[in-house]
């Protein structure tokens, strides 16, 4: 028993010399851990504490106009960077810097009082703020060297440049499309130094110099822009207008010449301006095209067969379509007129019927192959689709008005790439507004070629098209868009907004018009008050713009051929009811007229103009077959105004549309049973009453 105490110790001291030993072991394993297996973590994290790295941020790309003129340039600025380490006096040091720097006295205590090797202050500052920093003679207070995005020309072109953030970074426009060509790779400085932060002086030092961003060649001319927004800047003073667009656009290659929306703002001082002025209206904003889009229907209508340019329509001032009147933007209508009349004069109830024979399944395929509906692919941000109506929706009213570019919004840039496609001889070209890129070194990195997405209409579609439209600027609603000595084609649009006396005028040109070599889109939008037809608005505007460029690309003057075409006859029709199709084909060429067939059958049981009338050489005659029953729906007419006519001069007019005069009496006609402007198929009986004059 006298021994257990000494037992007792023994074991205590075995269990103290176990702990030990485990320690020991311990120790050794984390030792081991340290130095061998996680050695370079630690060495990193050492070096850490005596390394000081800062950003060496590179210069951001130029963006030049096509001709090599600077857009946007990164320019040389210092920062101010605190060093907590090296400060003596952080009060001090933080209520100089606070009244100088005019911010917080309490954010910059914090910042300059961090556990951190380097702490920015304020960024980017101009050099008389520096130079009084610098007299301060303030320790642990230094600069570093970064860029800061600059636009030599202020407002010109900022909608389509964009701007770059305090970083450098693309935040809009082009600046943030291609960002990853412009920003370029950063480089760092690093710097040993001892525990009080001192420089060591044989320390380790490293520079890894930043990679400048690649420059971007637009392909924007900067005097085209300078004249656009000149010509947009008048507009808003001369007209009551929220704002304004204009495009220019060359048909052949899909280059974007010049770009720009009123209101804009400048890209140096973003900041202070409402975002809504950051908005670029020509790719974002969607507005009702109106009669610019008559355009898409007549190339449609006439790639598809479905009316001739000598095709005859009548338009008493209205037609009706199902419930709905819908009238002509002429009192009174513009009467008997070929179809290359109703697009000369851009007659409403001419563009009815032929959209109805067009008929939605058609048309809507011909406005998407245009590319309504769909993003252009600009590669700008914020491009809007557009607005059509869904395919299920659309009914004889919907089909009606879409003919003539009411129901439809469409944006800017879609409606000019579509129209250009028309001066391409019907191919359709992606918009792009970069021509090249190229490093610091002025190496080509990448260069952009035109990108066709499809052919839209035929060549031979495309030139009847441009023909029409030469005359709506020689003889129709575009005249005030002409210039002389040049073949200009084009077409004005006017559309009210709904439920307001509102309106949104534009006018769309082609020039020259037998040889494309830019499309020129204006609108202006929210007009109130006289004038607002974009005859009186954005035609002039729009003249006004080509004469300038025409000068500045040194396009010279045409001479305009005199139309020395052969002045077309009337014909009779015959009647081929009853032949079989290639016959009758046959006997209508013979006599110089265009044919097209509805239904695949073999014998024709219906023929519009009906026999006997007396149209023009050249007009398309429709042939009906036995399965072709109810297609005829769409080529219903509608019934001209008949008062004061003879009846000799009435059967001929209906003849010519394919209705036939029942009369009663003589003279002069008094009264019809169909009321002028309903529609009513192709050989429909047009009874009338005519009295004796006196």
């Amino acid at each position: 028993m006298a021994n257990l105490p000494h037992l007792k110790v023994k074991k205590r001291i075995i269990s103290l010399f176990l702990i030990f030993f485990l320690l020991i072991i311990i120790l050794g394993l984390r030792l081991f851990w340290i130095q061998v297996i996680s050695s370079e973590k630690y060495q990193e994290k050492a070096l850490d504490q005596r390394l000081r790295q800062l950003k060496v941020e590179p210069k951001r790309g130029i963006i030049y106009d096509r001709n090599g003129r600077q857009l946007a340039i990164s320019a040389s600025s210092e920062t101010l960077v605190a060093i907590p380490n090296e400060i003596e006096e952080p009060e001090k040091t933080a209520r100089k810097l606070a009244q100088v720097l005019s911010i917080d006295y309490d954010y910059v205590y914090e910042r300059i009082t961090r556990r951190a090797s380097a702490v920015y202050i304020k960024r980017k500052l101009d050099e008389t703020l520096a130079q009084q920093v610098r007299q301060f003679d303030l320790k642990g207070i230094t600069f570093t060297e970064e860029s800061k995005r600059y636009y030599p020309k202020d407002n010109l072109a900022s909608h389509l440049l964009g701007f770059a953030g305090i970083d450098s970074q693309g935040l809009d426009g082009l600046e943030l499309s291609y960002d990853k060509y412009l920003r370029g790779i950063p480089g760092k400085i690093q710097s040993e130094r001892d525990a009080r932060g001192e420089s060591i002086p044989d320390g380790i030092r490293e520079y890894v110099p930043p990679q400048n961003g690649y420059n971007v060649y637009l392909t924007i001319d900067e005097v085209i822009q300078y004249i656009i927004e000149r010509e947009l800047d008048r507009a808003v003073e001369e007209f009551n207008i929220s704002g304004g667009t204009i495009i220019v656009m060359n048909p052949k290659t899909g280059e974007i010449m010049a770009m720009a929306n009123r209101p804009d703002y400048n890209p140096n001082d973003f900041a202070n301006y409402p975002q809504k002025y950051w908005r670029n209206r020509a790719i974002s904003d969607i507005y009702e095209p109106g009669s610019t889009f008559k355009i898409i229907t007549t190339a449609s209508a006439l790639e598809d067969g479905v009316v001739n340019e000598n095709d005859v329509f009548v338009d008493p001032g209205y037609i009706k379509v199902s419930d709905r009147r819908i009238n002509c933007w002429k009192a009174g209508g513009h009467g008997r007129q070929t179809f290359a009349d109703v697009v000369k004069n851009s007659c409403n109830v001419g563009f009815v019927q032929v959209g109805m024979r067009l008929g939605k399944e058609s048309f809507y395929n011909y406005i998407n192959s245009f590319g309504f509906g769909s993003e252009t692919s600009i590669k700008l941000p914020g491009e809007a689709k557009g607005l059509l109506y869904d395919f299920d929706s659309i009914g004889p009213v919907e089909l009606a008005t879409m003919s003539f570019g009411h129901g439809i919004s469409v944006t800017p840039i879609q409606l000019i790439t579509a129209v250009s496609a028309v001066a391409n001889n019907g191919m359709l070209l992606r918009p792009r507004f970069v021509k090249e890129i190229r490093n610091a070194d002025d190496e080509l990195v990448e260069e952009f070629q035109a990108v066709p997405i499809r052919q839209v209409v035929s060549e031979e579609t495309a030139q009847r098209t441009l023909k029409l439209l030469e005359r709506v600027v020689a003889e129709g609603t575009g005249i005030s868009a002409a210039i002389e000595g040049y073949r200009i084609g084009g077409k004005t649009g006017t559309a009210e907004h709904y439920g307001a006396q509102i309106y949104d005028s534009s006018f769309i040109g082609i020039l020259p018009i037998d040889d494309p070599q830019m499309v020129i889109l204006t609108v202006l939008y929210d007009l109130k008050g006289f004038p607002y037809y974009a005859s009186q608005t954005a035609a002039p505007i729009f003249r006004n713009v080509a004469q300038d460029i025409l000068r500045y690309l040194e396009i010279p003057p045409q001479i305009i051929p005199k139309e020395g075409e052969e002045e077309k006859r009337n014909i009779t029709v015959p009647d081929v009811e009853g032949l079989t199709v290639i016959e009758a084909e046959r006997i209508l060429r013979k006599n110089k007229f265009d044919v097209k067939l509805i239904g695949g059958s073999d014998k024709v049981v219906k023929q519009i103009p009906l026999a006997g009338a007396d149209i023009l050489e050249g007009s398309t005659v429709l042939l009906f077959t036995e399965q072709a029953q109810g297609i005829e729906k769409k080529y219903y007419v509608a019934v001209p105004d008949l008062s004061g006519l003879t009846g000799e001069k009435a059967a001929n007019l209906l003849a010519e549309l394919g209705l036939i005069l029942v009369p009663s009496g003589e003279g002069v006609i008094i009264k019809q049973d169909i009321e002028p402007g309903e529609r009513v198929p192709g050989g429909s009986k047009i009874s009338v009453i005519l009295k004796e004059d006196g």
